[in-house]
């Protein structure tokens, strides 16, 4: 039997996701999503689920509110056992919600509510505006600016005037003259603070505060904010004096491959960045060598120390691993080394804890600290998981050293296409770019050369995760901006936060 879950997506920031519409949109077969819903919430949804646009913007309807009730009604008489309506806030907030509920009901076809975070209510809050508070707002109202026919609704404003709590108008943008003008003309004072909240909880965000009478010229446009919620009443003193995130309005670019990003998007975001994704290579496990790597996982006993340079290399191992019907036991023979903290974490993920780290994170410090700490070389080989692609400093040097070293290619770094306009418009509006892999760099001056766009690069700040990836960009007459204390994530994003904060 199919069911509809009419799913409230939030205000745009993911982590505000309630924890059933997360599970929903993970597994549905089928999402039919606003205009509203955060492109970073449309990120979530796997790319096997079937998508529906049904986003409508002013004066730029994709649907309209009978064609999306027909629509879902034709999904759900498909078979499809779960259909994921998604709209941005809440479904029964000015969202249509109620009424594609009662179409459902009438057409016999089993439903679910998802209830989410309005807008009205966290969008100031990521302001330090709360819509109450005991001393200044005891109430709050939501109100609608919108209507069919694009004036202004007919609300009683001498009630509204009088209420004396917080105004929240939704839908507003093309009628904040309007508003301001009708409510000073029912008594408010033009003194009372006012703000537009756009883009509440994204890394998009802006706060315009004014008085009410600032915002009465007809002539004004503030089209530019749009969504954005319209806020009135004393509250909007208490935003004074927040502390701003130290990256607010800083444009980041993260190329780490696209299921990698997300650590470090996140923790930019945080910061108050917009982190522009721009994964410059993919990674898949290297099928053309299933055969060699079932052998060497049956022969582990062979070697005595295994070494993983980065969480890349633990995540394709650990997979192989587990599709040869093994798991952590496995290792029980062999030493573990990893190569710096990123890495020890994905280690320490899979429940191992390495035996040794070097102090410094790149191959030589990894091969002079190893042959200082293990004093002669082992009987056994030593193992190197890693990239089809990577450099084979790490294994020669070993090898020098007296060790025998064997390299074990269990995935390929591919190189992700861009058109030209896109590669252009994303680093021309960028502060700054980030590397966290020597592939990473390769790809993206090999993309930028074939376009002859080198130059956009030589004019761009480079913040990179550690000396190896530094390197790299060397290579290219190139010089990072910023090298990482240390080759972590918290560490990249706090040194971009002491340069550009």
């Amino acid at each position: 039997m199919s069911t509809v879950y009419l799913v409230g997506a939030g205000p745009g920031d993911p982590k505000l996701l309630t924890r059933r519409a997360y599970e929903l949109i993970t597994s549905a077969e089928i999402v039919v999503y606003d205009a509203l819903v955060s492109p970073r919430i449309i990120e979530l949804i796997p790319p096997t689920t079937r998508l529906y646009n049904v986003g409508k913007r002013y004066g730029a309807h994709s649907m309209k509110q009978p064609e999306i009730n027909a629509l879902l009604v034709e999904l759900a008489s498909e078979g499809a056992s779960k259909i994921v309506r998604l709209k941005g806030g809440d479904p029964f907030v000015f969202a249509h919600g109620g009424e594609e509920m009662n179409v459902l009901r009438e057409a016999g076809i089993h439903y679910e509510i998802v209830p989410g975070i309005t807008a009205g209510l966290a969008a100031p809050a990521y302001f330090d505006i709360p819509v109450t508070h005991r001393a200044v707002s005891r109430s709050f109202t939501c109100l609608t600016a919108h209507s069919e026919s694009g004036e202004l609704p007919a609300f009683d404003w001498q009630a509204l005037a009088k209420l004396g709590g917080t105004l929240i108008f939704y839908m507003g943008v093309r009628q904040i003259a309007s508003i301001s003008q009708a409510l000073i003309d029912a008594g408010c004072s033009a003194t009372t603070p006012a703000a537009l909240v756009s883009r509440g909880t994204t890394p998009q965000q802006a706060l315009l505060a004014r008085t009410l009478g600032e915002f009465t010229d007809p002539e004004e446009d503030f089209t530019a904010y749009t969504p954005a919620l319209f806020v009135i009443g004393e509250v909007i003193r208490l935003s004074e004096g927040r502390t701003s995130r130290p990256l607010a309005g800083k444009k980041v670019i993260v190329t780490r491959a696209r299921h990698q990003a997300s650590s470090l998007q996140e923790a930019l975001e945080s910061e108050g960045a917009e982190a522009l994704l721009l994964p410059t290579i993919e990674l898949s496990s290297n099928e053309a060598i299933n055969a060699e790597v079932a052998t060497h996982l049956g022969q582990l006993a062979r070697y005595g120390w295994i070494f993983f340079t980065s969480p890349n290399a633990v995540e394709f191992f650990f997979a192989a691993l587990h599709r040869a019907g093994l798991d952590a036991r496995a290792l029980s023979p062999c030493r573990i080394a990893s190569l710096g903290p990123m890495t020890t974490a994905a280690l320490e993920a899979q429940g191992i804890k390495p035996d040794f780290m070097p102090s410094e994170y790149h191959a030589k410090a990894f091969a002079r600290e190893f042959v200082e700490q293990v004093s002669a070389a082992h009987d056994k080989s030593l193992l190197l998981p890693a990239s089809a692609l990577a450099h084979d400093d790490l294994a020669h040097l070993l090898q020098e050293a007296g060790y025998r070293c064997e390299r074990l290619p269990l995935y390929t770094n591919s190189p992700i296409h861009y058109e030209a306009e896109e590669l252009r418009a994303t680093l021309a509006s960028a502060d700054y770019l980030t590397a966290c892999s020597s592939s990473a760099i390769h790809h993206l001056v090999e993309l930028l050369e074939q376009y002859q766009l080198t130059d956009l690069l030589r004019e761009l700040p480079i913040a990179v995760l550690g000396e190896q990836t530094a390197g790299a960009v060397r290579s290219y007459g190139l010089e990072p901006q910023l090298i990482a204390p240390q080759a972590t994530i918290p560490s990249l994003v706090g040194a971009l936060i002491e340069r550009l904060g």
